[in-house]
């Protein structure tokens, strides 16, 4: 079926003004396409290349447009999502936004064809890689050593591997749930030799069918390294002898007492994304792009909104937390200015997609189509004007 649809949804085949289009869009040309429904930005989304970035201006338009986008280019795609709170230092939170995040990252790094995100997820920052363990049954690893190993890459151990995060170790068998899998998963080792990889059912226990290998990504996506720990601790300790009152310092103290402790333990742990702005190995959404890769822009002037309110919110939010101690000057740098997103598109293939004819915001495109499409009907149970549309 992927191979169906990759050979009927193409440019040439959608004929009429696509095809144009399809050779602006190769010669870098910044170009915006007026009169075009959801689903036919979706669809251009599909066909546009071989990296694409579709930015959606917000998390219920970007869901919509990734459900689609899967379906109608049978590539491999990722839904990029922002993390639930940049700003407070909390270790001891719901990681689910988190691992979601990471599985998209890494699927970014490892070749994913297409990237359907909302804004806030691109002004905030990425780990520049993450770490990851490959497991290939008949594969040799050094299963003494395998549990300090995940614990750096900020899996807990616990007595059972029941959520995301955790694993367990039982004599030669390790049970793990990596952050990308819908399953945990029990690894038979005879020594270090790889036996048997087997995923289970959390809640029955059934073992599900077996698998020849599995990769298994961090449990964090910000890690700090032992150079590294001096200098931010001591930053953090001169900052808070300049806190407002008693308060503030404390908590600011504590929060660096906190970090100190477990980055001298050299564990992994979420909240080491507090520190990401100071981090050696951060970076921002251009830093994890091929530079071929297409970037649409699903209606610029609510994009540029959007992108606006978030970070107008988030410096108030800051200004805020940093009276009380639980932020410092640094958590600003948690997202990037707006200014600075939209300067990073032009070093990119940018195309604009909007339903109606109007002002683009910040983006200047130098060819513009108004294709002037229906939107697609709801056929309910009209099954005859439906094959009749097919047929034409």
């Amino acid at each position: 079926l992927d191979i169906l649809i990759k050979n009927f949804f193409t440019f040439k085949n959608l004929s009429g003004e696509y095809p144009l289009l399809e050779n602006d869009i190769r010669l870098g040309t910044p170009t915006a396409v007026f009169g075009v429904s959801d689903y036919h930005k979706y669809l251009i989304a599909a066909i546009a290349g071989k990296t694409v970035l579709y930015v959606a201006p917000d998390s219920i338009t970007a869901r919509k447009a990734y459900e689609a986008v899967t379906v109608l280019s049978g590539e491999r795609c990722t839904y990029l999502s922002a993390k639930d709170d940049v700003v407070l230092y909390k270790d001891a939170l719901s990681k689910d936004a988190l691992f979601r995040r990471i599985s998209a990252v890494y699927d970014i790094l490892h070749g994913a064809e297409i990237i359907v995100c909302e804004v806030d997820a691109i002004l905030q920052l990425f780990p520049a890689n993450i770490p990851f363990v490959q497991f290939i049954c008949g594969d040799e690893i050094d299963y003494a050593d395998l549990p300090k190993k995940l614990v750096k890459m900020g899996y807990t151990r616990e007595y059972s591997a029941d959520n995301r995060g955790c694993f367990a170790v039982r004599g030669d068998i390790l049970d793990i749930f990596p952050v990308k899998a819908e399953n945990p998963v029990r690894i038979d080792f005879f020594g270090d030799t790889i036996e048997k990889i087997r995923p289970y059912d959390s809640v029955t226990g059934e073992r599900l069918e077996e698998v020849k290998e599995i990769t298994v990504t961090s449990a964090a996506d910000a890690f700090i390294k032992k150079e590294e720990i001096s200098k931010i601790t001591g930053l953090m300790y001169s900052e808070a002898k300049k806190a407002k009152d008693t308060k503030a310092f404390e908590r600011m103290r504590a929060i660096a007492d906190d970090i100190a402790s477990k980055a001298e333990e050299n564990v992994g742990f979420a909240g080491a994304s507090f520190l990401m702005p100071l981090l050696e190995d951060t970076t921002d959404i251009f830093g994890l792009l091929p530079k071929d890769t297409v970037i649409i822009l699903d209606e610029c002037k609510l994009i540029d909104d959007s992108l606006r309110g978030i970070y107008k919110e988030h410096s108030e939010r800051v200004l805020s937390l940093r009276e009380g101690g639980e932020a410092f000057s640094f958590s600003q740098n948690q997202l990037i200015t707006p200014d600075m997103l939209l300067e990073g598109f032009k070093n990119y293939r940018c195309l604009g997609v909007q339903t109606f004819t109007s002002g683009m915001a910040f983006f200047l495109p130098l060819q513009t189509y108004n294709l002037r499409l229906m939107p697609v009907p709801s056929y309910l149970n009209g099954m005859l004007q439906f094959i009749t549309d097919v047929k034409n």
